[in-house]
């Protein structure tokens, strides 16, 4: 069996189909309060409710930093954005906002780099609209149609640099797809990403010390079906005058876990040839090791997610392969001057 080279070619299919969400994230604004704002405060002491007063405007400055670790060796990236948001109003339902990305750095030894910092070109002067909850989690794109317009253009205008590479312009057109073909049901999360994150630690009206467990379906490192995880939020600091700390920690379920090596076991084998049988199953499951675990920290002021700061940490060992691959995301809030 062979498998030193398909594992590779697995998972740069994989990263590919993922890069747009993962940008998505990277790439995206969050939310910040005025300093002059007035909050609603709920009745248990230090929860507050977030409430950003109509027409304020913040800057949201993102920073993920990767590394991915082979045998081989290691190649690091480095993504910078800079994006305003604006309350446009409060509605009985949550709140309509916008929010537009300024500016957008991609540096690193990666070997996606080029591609990333063409792909962050995409979503530059894209000006969105959006409908969120009460908690600030966004629902809907209100202007998709001509969101998708604009990025087709931007899109256009950047395909030029990849001419003389045709497998680099094809990747490219298949991140540029996974934004102007999105569903209406899907469009805001694939867009604004980073707000439903930082809507987490919003309105959660937790004391200190509680804790809450949920499970919903992850993103796949290695692709194919999203896998189910259990997150456990936790208020783990309470401070005068609406000051919050929460800790979030997600794993992978250990029951999805298993179904999805055994199914991704049974992919490998069947794609190179050999016998699919139970047992030759399991000793391919038995021979890989895969885990997948996040850690975030919420710092939260007037009722608003002010920072929030996490790291995921990817490893897959198998096949001949041996690769540790971290994250870190960091997203700054300041009210705009």
């Amino acid at each position: 069996m062979i498998f030193g080279g398909m594992i590779t070619d697995i998972r740069a299919v994989a990263r590919a189909r993922a890069l747009a969400a993962i940008l998505a994230v990277a790439l995206s604004p969050a939310l910040s309060p005025t300093l002059s704002s007035t909050w609603a405060h709920a009745d248990e002491p230090g929860d507050v409710i977030y409430n950003p007063p109509p027409g304020s405007r913040w800057i949201v400055d993102t920073e993920a930093r990767s590394e991915e670790i082979r045998p081989e060796g290691s190649t690091t990236s480095l993504a910078k954005t800079r994006a305003e948001l604006t309350v446009e109003a409060k509605t009985p339902d949550g709140f309509r906002l916008s929010w537009v990305q300024i500016s957008a750095t991609v540096e690193g030894t990666a070997r996606s780099v080029p591609l990333r910092r063409a792909f962050a070109g995409v979503l530059q002067d894209v000006v969105i609209h959006l409908s969120t909850d009460p908690a600030g989690k966004p629902l809907r794109v209100d202007n998709l149609d001509e969101a998708r317009a604009a990025m087709r253009r931007s899109a256009e205008n950047l395909a030029p640099q990849f001419a003389e590479r045709p497998a680099a312009r094809a990747l490219f057109d298949q991140l540029v797809s996974g934004l102007t073909e999105v569903n209406a049901d899907h469009a805001a999360s694939a867009y604004v990403d980073a707000l439903g994150s930082l809507a987490l630690a919003q309105n959660a009206g937790m004391k200190p010390g509680e804790y809450r467990w949920t499970s919903k379906p992850a993103q796949n490192p290695l692709g194919g079906d999203a896998l189910m995880s259990n997150e456990r939020l936790e208020l783990s600091k309470a401070e005068p005058a609406g000051r919050l700390t929460f800790v979030d920690a997600t794993s992978i379920d250990p029951v999805a876990m298993s179904d999805f090596m055994k199914s991704f076991a049974k992919s490998l084998l069947a794609a190179s040839g050999d016998s699919v049988t139970p047992e030759r199953i399991d000793l391919l499951v038995k021979s890989m090791v895969f885990s997948f675990d996040k850690r975030g920290e919420f710092e939260v002021e007037n009722g608003m997610t002010r920072r929030l700061a996490e790291k995921s940490t990817t490893v897959f060992r198998g096949m001949e392969q041996n690769l540790t691959q971290t994250e870190a995301r960091t997203i700054a809030v300041t009210p705009a001057r």
